[in-house]
């Protein structure tokens, strides 16, 4: 399967690029700079930016049209602490998916695995309070508010979409994870999630339509 990633120079975009490949899949990767990522067999790197031409480029340049797309945007902060300044525009993702599904519509590609965030719209009220207090009041305020935003963008889109709401990402051995519903009731106090363990799901989820048109919570 061919399959287009949107910000696979990331931490777990480079980790799903690697499982892809591992499962004998052919992967074409958007990033903003070509040398962020090394070359492999298998991989067609394309740079450019979160626009409709440059996916649409990135499109037309596969070796074959991609017959599914997983996008592991993430917000960036000027640190890992959650309270520093968010560096990302507000509405990058949101922006991001609105030109995406445009373009995948007009190619015909129909299947769309975007990683998103427990804690991301109806998924909050199940996180501890502490979560809750950090997530509203900080730095990663800004980007939650931005995957909502294209969670939203992605719900009616009229496309096969999966959005998949890992717990905190953490470096790590990929294990078989547990999924929690679409709302992670139950999942516990400090619910972790390997990079090797999300990104197997999302290729999982990328050839597959058991989580159609759902958003699964999932952890280690």
């Amino acid at each position: 399967m061919q399959i287009l990633i949107i910000g696979g120079s990331g931490r777990t975009g480079r980790v799903v690029i690697e499982e892809a490949l591992s499962k004998g899949h052919t992967i074409t990767a958007l990033v903003r700079k070509q040398a962020s990522l090394s070359p492999a067999s298998g991989l067609t790197i394309i740079e450019g930016d979160l626009t409709g031409p440059s996916i649409e480029n990135a499109i037309v340049s596969s070796p074959v049209q991609p017959t599914a797309v997983i996008v592991t945007l993430a917000s960036v902060r000027a640190s890992d602490s959650p309270f520093s300044a968010p560096i990302s525009p507000p509405s990058m993702m949101t922006d991001a998916h609105i030109a995406l599904i445009a373009v995948m519509k007009t190619h015909g590609i129909r299947r769309l695995v975007t990683m998103s965030a427990f804690g991301v719209g109806d998924s909050m009220p199940n996180l501890i309070l502490p979560m809750r207090f950090i997530l509203n009041h900080s730095g990663v305020a800004y980007g939650y508010k931005d995957h909502l935003g294209g969670e939203k963008v992605i719900r009616s889109s009229g496309l096969d979409w999966t959005i998949v709401k890992p717990a905190m990402l953490k470096d790590g051995e990929r294990k078989e994870v547990t999924v929690w519903g679409d709302q992670g009731k139950g999942i516990g106090m400090m619910p972790k999630a390997s990079r090797a363990s999300v990104a197997g799901f999302l290729v999982k989820c990328s050839g597959s339509g058991e989580w159609n048109g759902m958003t699964p919570v999932i952890a280690d």
